[in-house]
């Protein structure tokens, strides 16, 4: 089992459901015109995948400007739990970020609901300096390096108890931009990189030991989660969402190649590196994908089984009508 200090890193940023209770109300009265605020996590100066595509094409606000919103405002993150704290003081309408956050903060009560993925089987890489440890055995009583409350971080915790060293490996918050330094420096043994960071640490001599594609259950998924007030006043946005995407889909699957431009100009990595890390078979048209829900599942049960999160709740309930 995870120990307290990995628990406690996990757990930050999820929230209570009496605090949830309190965030102030979402109102979008008849005629009125809002601004949709979207958050997101990620280095870029705009979000990417599907809907970053459907922001950069117009095909979102064209869907939600019947709804009553005049503009899409975007806000960055460092990581998941960051981007729930905002969502509980009110700052933000809708958050795509990855599953583990998200799940933990359902599990404690965020009031918010899935209204999709922009993405399902997000690998991670484990780096290790250049002259360090060539096996996950070889991390035996030694210190890992993570973003806390991530995707990538169940990813670690799971590899972890499969090889037996859940109790003799430290497991340390490091935010992705730290994370070569440390490495160049030996001052971490391995280093657990999201997608982007974890190929171009390897393009540039950094070896990797393990990778969440080979543990298919450990792999990540980016959701796209909306306040319940926010549905509350406009209940037919998650279809309209959906819509933009697949509008944004249909494009990106014609020209890829304008869409990694894209891609790349926005996130700040080499356009090689983007194609690496995000195949165009991870962008789902469907809202709610059958293998998008499975890794779901298994985020909720692994958080579970490790006492990470102490509440049930069924996903059929969390997910939004596709109205």
């Amino acid at each position: 089992m995870p120990d307290l200090s990995s628990r406690r890193r996990l757990l930050r940023g999820a929230v209570a459901a009496a605090a949830a209770s309190a965030l102030p109300g979402f109102s979008l009265a008849q005629g009125s015109s809002q601004v949709l605020r979207l958050g997101y996590i990620g280095p870029g100066k705009k979000p990417a995948a599907a809907t970053g595509w459907a922001l950069r094409q117009g095909h979102l606000q064209r869907e939600l400007a019947p709804l009553g919103f005049k503009e899409v405002t975007t806000r960055n993150f460092p990581n998941g739990p960051d981007l729930n704290e905002a969502f509980l003081s009110g700052a933000l309408d809708v958050g795509i970020y990855g599953d583990t956050p998200a799940v933990v903060a359902r599990s404690r009560g965020l009031d918010g609901q899935l209204i999709g993925f922009d993405a399902i089987g997000m690998n991670v890489w484990l780096l290790t300096p250049r002259n360090g440890a060539r096996s996950v055995k070889e991390l035996e009583g030694q210190t890992i390096g993570v973003a806390r409350g991530s995707y990538m971080h169940r990813y670690v915790l799971g590899l972890l108890k499969e090889n037996g060293l859940q109790k003799s490996v430290k497991v340390i918050h490091m935010f992705p931009r730290d994370g070569e330094a440390a490495l160049d420096q030996g001052s971490i043994a391995a280093f657990a990189a999201q997608i982007d960071v974890g190929p171009l640490l390897a393009s540039r001599g950094y070896p990797v030991i393990d990778e969440a594609e080979k543990h298919p259950a450990l792999r990540g998924t980016s959701v796209i989660i909306a306040s319940s007030k926010l549905l509350a006043a406009a209940p037919e946005l998650p279809a309209a969402w959906t819509r933009a995407r697949r509008a944004a889909l249909q494009e990106i699957r014609s020209n890829s190649a304008d869409y990694y431009a894209f891609h790349s100009e926005v996130s700040g990595f080499p356009l090689e590196i983007v194609k690496i890390s995000h195949p165009l078979s991870h962008f789902p048209e469907a809202a709610y994908p059958p293998e998008g829900l499975a890794l779901l599942d298994e985020v909720k049960k692994f958080l579970l089984a490790e006492n990470l999160v102490s509440r049930d709740f069924a996903l059929a309930q969390w997910r939004a009508p596709q109205a």
